[in-house]
């Protein structure tokens, strides 16, 4: 393994890492540590404890106190079972105590992300993608007077990056997402509660249950 230049050192190791990861390289479950990365890579403990608080914001990696880090996964199981259940329970919730509180600036930022998506997928970068996807669904969350759903939100945060670093891309669909995403906004608009409600629960099945099979693929490789 060539060392990495200096340039830029934390992006690069950053890029690396995540590509093995989302390759199966790196499988779920491996141990990574500081060291050891040190040493492959001719990098300072530094700039990998860096690249890695990066990876772990980004859902990749997961580290515990007195264990260390590791690759993080997850299994369509858990997507299927509990992840998709507890967004839509969160989402519908946050839209029926906030969306009469959506005012010019809440559609302005709605309209900022769909541009960054619509960047995303002319420059096919992902990761901005998906960081976009996570913005939108925070602006509904985040709507909601109630502290507990940003609080439900923020505990989940982690695994919802997860699964959209390891199945976005492999979808192929994103296109097709951006143009979910403004269907959403314009039956927001309209102020229809249970229309928004019954919008965001399909949205969230809709763009994921068809391709959970991806996730089989890569716990498979």
């Amino acid at each position: 393994m060539g060392k990495l230049e200096r340039i830029s050192m934390k992006d690069r190791l950053a890029t690396e890492l995540r590509r093995k990861i989302l390759a199966g390289d790196l499988p779920s479950h491996s141990r990574i540590t500081e060291q050891n990365l040190a040493d492959e890579y001719g990098v300072s403990r530094a700039v990998v404890r860096e690249t890695m608080l990066v990876l772990e914001l980004q859902g990749l990696i997961v580290s515990t106190p007195y264990k260390g880090s590791e690759v993080a996964s997850i299994s369509r199981t858990e997507v299927e079972g509990l992840l998709l259940p507890i967004r839509i329970q969160i989402e519908q919730f946050a839209l029926k105590e906030g969306l009469a509180l959506f005012d010019a600036d809440t559609y302005e930022d709605f309209g900022s992300v769909l541009a960054e998506m619509e960047r995303a997928i002319s420059n096919k970068d992902i990761e901005a993608f998906n960081e976009a996807d996570m913005l939108f669904h925070a602006i509904i969350v985040d709507a909601s007077p109630t502290d507990s759903a940003r609080s439900i939100w923020d505990s989940i945060h982690p695994r919802i990056r997860m699964h959209f670093a390891l199945q976005t891309g492999r979808t192929g669909a994103l296109p097709e997402f951006l143009e979910d995403h403004r269907r959403l906004v314009d039956i927001f608009r309209t102020g229809d509660v249970n229309a928004s409600v019954a919008a965001i629960k399909s949205h969230i099945i809709e763009t994921n249950e068809p391709h959970l099979g991806v996730l089989d693929e890569f716990v498979q490789a």
